[in-house]
């Protein structure tokens, strides 16, 4: 049983990422980091952008955020449906207000989402994102947000090119890689502005999913309202 579903995950690997192709096209078959912290200058001039590739580094740094790890889902395995993925959301992903407030995660060309748990595809922790491979995703955030983080899930690997919105607008970009299984950390701190938004953009079309992720203004103490309104559970 371990040998076949070795199998499985190394054809899945082998898989051609063409245009058109997504996670739920591919169902037969499928049930079966560290590094270093970079600050660089924003496009303003003024504001700092803190980049993150490890976890521990990044929950020191920034405590008390908001988490998803969008265990809330209906999907037994695999599904897909139309975005956004966020509290508002009612379908066959996820029960209405079942996701926390002031986040929503959606493909930029308004796509279907696509929620995998484990072992679908190899995954490790319950991913969701854009069901094509294709699509790129967007974060976007409603409650004061200065730091933001979670692991970057890609079955296939591969590298996902990002950028930083506030206020203001563009803040900075960067790349990092995504990984298979539970994926790799990555995160962000603006040291002077809130952040609006993050997108992520795939050169390779590999597909980039979303996993354990964090949010909202670093405090010694987590929240759990803003503004009486319900941000954890």
């Amino acid at each position: 049983m371990k040998y076949l579903f070795f199998v499985i995950v190394l054809a899945f690997a082998a898989t051609s990422v063409a245009d058109g192709l997504s996670y739920t096209s591919m169902t037969a078959g499928m049930d079966g980091g560290s590094g270093a912290n970079i600050s660089i200058p924003a496009n303003s001039g003024t504001d700092v952008l803190t980049f993150y590739t490890d976890e521990s580094a990044f929950d020191a740094a920034n405590p008390g955020l908001i988490t998803e790890d969008y265990s809330s889902t209906l999907v037994a395995l695999v599904g897909s449906d139309a975005g956004p993925l966020d509290y508002d959301c009612n379908n066959s992903l996820f029960a209405l207000h079942t996701i926390v407030q002031g986040i929503s995660l959606d493909e930029q060309a308004s796509g279907d989402m696509v929620v995998m748990k484990p072992p679908f595809a190899g995954c490790t922790s319950i991913s969701v994102g854009p069901n094509a491979l294709a699509g790129d995703a967007v974060y976007n955030f409603t409650v004061p947000t200065k730091a933001f983080g979670g692991f970057i899930v890609m079955p296939n690997g591969g590298t996902v090119d990002i950028e930083v919105f506030g206020t203001s607008g563009s803040l900075g970009t960067t790349s990092t890689t995504g990984g298979a299984g539970g994926g790799t950390f990555w995160g962000v701190y603006c040291d002077s502005e809130v952040i609006v938004k993050v997108e992520f953009n795939d050169p390779n079309d590999a597909g980039e999913l979303f996993a354990n992720v964090r949010f909202g203004l670093p405090t010694a103490l987590s929240r759990t309202t803003w503004a009486g309104v319900k941000t954890s559970f």
